[in-house]
């Protein structure tokens, strides 16, 4: 991968990326000098190609080549090494010690999926994810201070979204999507904003830009009643696999409601082909052998390595009887 940068104030903004791949990891460092800055319209198909050239004929912007350490005199030739911008990027990671990205860095990225960055990220420019409608996944490493940014991008992108945190912490967390729809009241000449979906509660769960499980954990009972299944399922077994924060009483709702939704959760677990998920749910679910027979049964077409840990914990539970149809089991 290639780098377009400047140098302002003894630090690198990297102003574009140039490679064949869908995915750009930034680096920290550009010959010697520290990222601490994405540019403006850094992955937009939208840049001002005009000014981007002019700063690449005074040498304002360089290119860095870091496979050979060296910068190079022009912009790459596109059929050689593209630019990796719009519909192409999917996953970007921003690395420690990046401070700032520019106003409309990822507009109209509509295929940018996963975004991973670091408490060390405060400023973020105007329209930053504009026409990102797939971004789903958040990947957030904490420092010491455990404060970052991802308050500002959740309320940025309303879309559900998915965030891992690392670092200082480790948790796992949705946020539920939300919109905004504006009412007429005719007779008062006014327009009333109504809020729909319980995603923006969730995105208020932070405190001087830390985030506070114990508010996230609160906006429980918003879910529950207005959220889908796969939704809520999603934030039970977040936290109740990644409990940092979660206080007694709140464990115990959130596995309230897991016993009363047991039998969907296995059939989930097996839709989706998820070991991982299937597994926590026969360890700490505490299921019967009934159901653990059922859902073996339902995870034969297609999900081998289901039906044999299935078979294991059955063998384990000193399930005995005849089971005829473990016997049709093609593993």
């Amino acid at each position: 991968m290639r780098f377009a940068y400047e140098i302002k104030n003894g630090c690198a903004v990297v102003r574009r990326c140039y490679d064949f791949g869908n995915e750009a990891e930034i680096p920290s460092e550009i010959d010697g000098h520290p990222v601490t800055e994405l540019g403006a319209y850094a992955f937009s198909a939208h840049m001002d190609r005009e000014q981007f050239w002019h700063e690449l004929g005074n040498r304002t912007v360089k290119i860095w080549n870091p496979e050979t350490g060296e910068q190079e005199v022009s912009e790459p030739d596109a059929e050689t090494v593209p630019e990796l911008q719009g519909m192409q990027v999917e996953t970007v990671r921003l690395p420690e010690g990046l401070r700032k990205i520019g106003a409309y860095a990822f507009y109209n990225c509509n295929a940018l999926s996963e975004l991973h960055f670091h408490s060390s990220l405060k400023d973020l420019g105007a329209g930053l994810f504009t026409g990102c409608h797939h971004l789903r996944r958040l990947n957030v490493t904490l420092d010491e201070t455990e404060t970052s940014c991802l308050k500002e991008i959740l309320i940025e992108v309303p879309e559900k979204m998915a965030v891992t945190v690392e670092g200082q912490l480790r948790a796992k967390l949705l946020f539920p999507e939300f919109f905004e729809e504006s009412v007429e009241n005719t007779p008062a000449r006014i327009l009333m904003t109504h809020m729909h979906g319980s995603g923006m509660n969730f995105r208020n769960s932070f405190y001087m830009k830390k985030l506070d499980f114990r508010a996230y954990d609160a906006c429980y009972y918003m879910a529950k009643a207005e959220e889908d299944f796969d939704t809520v399922l999603e934030i039970t077994l977040n936290r109740l696999q990644y409990p940092v924060g979660l206080s007694e009483d709140r464990r115990e709702d959130y596995e309230s409601w897991l016993n009363g939704h047991l039998v969907q959760a296995f059939e989930k677990a097996v839709e989706h082909r998820d070991l991982d998920m299937l597994m926590w749910l026969t360890e700490h679910g505490k299921p019967d052998d009934g159901l653990l027979s059922q859902t073996a049964i339902a995870a034969s077409d297609g999900f081998p390595e289901g039906v044999a840990y299935l078979q294991d914990r059955l063998s384990a539970l000193g399930h005995t009887k005849k089971q005829s149809f473990l016997d049709r089991f093609e593993l």
